[in-house]
């Protein structure tokens, strides 16, 4: 019994005749009885039975279509990633990430990527959660790399997410504003703790309301019922500039300020700290094949040491 021989019965199941089953796979009405002969020898039962002129599976013969059904689609996933991995060796692969998390990883990763792959075309595309999460579902790229808070896996089922690295959300403002209310150092917290609030009648700089730090800076904003004036940008290096330079304070990840803490100060917040999560998110069931996984694994890596220097 091999595949040829499970497609024609499984037409034969689908056209319950054996003519017309024929026909659909290619071959004469007399190879069929001969197929259905054997494979009926060889397992010694009855796959099909006449019934008002159509050719019914029995029981045995259910046993055996589910058996090939299964089989057909084994045989497809893997033909389907064989040829993905062959595609690989001169193909391209495709990957999307926030411009924000792509500035400070992707210059460490991609020539390591190329010592490895030197013959993968590379497309990186830099955009906003939402439209990652749009070209991935649409098959545009293979893998999409951005931050989330820890309620992301629950609303999206239908992505496979990675976690790559964890980093807490802070307050950041310029090198010696003074305070209103005392930092303090509370068990849990990384940085130094402030009262929120007291910057409720301050500027916030943050990013659009598409990306993740203009959201969470409005989830914070929201949930401490704080209505600050709030300007926005698009582009994170725009607003720390403007942080150092005393125009406001922002709320954001805290992956890549410490080095900056000549210029800023950084506070924890919150009646309990918030993290984001790093993550590579793929569609659920599809491929990771090597050099996506390998991919991954240098932004992972990438990630951890910005944060170990820190």
């Amino acid at each position: 019994m091999n595949f040829k021989e499970m497609e024609y019965l499984l037409a034969v199941e689908q056209e319950k005749n054996l003519s017309k089953a024929a026909r659909t796979v290619g071959i004469s009405q007399p190879a069929m009885s001969k197929c259905l002969r054997t494979v009926e020898a060889e397992l010694d039962v009855s796959l099909f039975e006449k019934i008002s002129g159509e050719y019914i599976p029995t029981a045995a013969g259910k046993v055996f279509l589910n058996f090939a059904k299964e089989t057909k689609e084994r045989k497809n996933k893997f033909l389907r990633e064989l040829q993905e991995l062959n595609q690989f060796k001169r193909g391209t692969i495709r990957v999307g990430i926030t411009p924000a998390r792509s500035s400070g990883l992707t210059p460490e990763v991609l020539p390591e990527f190329r010592k490895n792959f030197p013959d993968l075309r590379f497309e990186l595309y830099e955009e906003d959660v939402d439209k990652l999460e749009e070209m991935l579902l649409k098959g545009q790229v293979d893998v999409v790399y951005f931050v989330v808070d820890e309620d992301y896996r629950e609303l999206h089922p239908e992505f496979y997410i990675e976690l790559l690295g964890r980093e807490e959300i802070v307050l950041a403002v310029k090198k010696g504003t003074p305070l209103k209310k005392a930092s303090v150092i509370k068990y849990g917290f990384e940085y130094p703790w402030v009262d929120i609030t007291q910057f409720e009648s301050e500027l916030f700089v943050t990013l659009n309301k598409d990306m993740g730090t203009g959201k969470i800076c409005d989830k914070v904003l929201e949930e401490y019922h704080m209505l600050p004036e709030v300007i926005r940008f698009s582009d994170i290096r725009t607003v720390h500039k403007l942080v150092k330079k005393g125009y406001g304070s922002c709320i954001c990840g805290s992956l890549g300020m410490q080095k900056h803490r000549d210029q800023f100060d950084i506070y924890s917040f919150g009646n309990k700290k918030i993290v984001w999560e790093f993550v590579a998110v793929y569609r659920v069931g599809s491929h990771r094949t090597e050099p996506l996984q390998y991919l991954t694994q240098l932004y992972q890596r990438a990630a951890y040491q910005k944060k170990s220097k820190e």
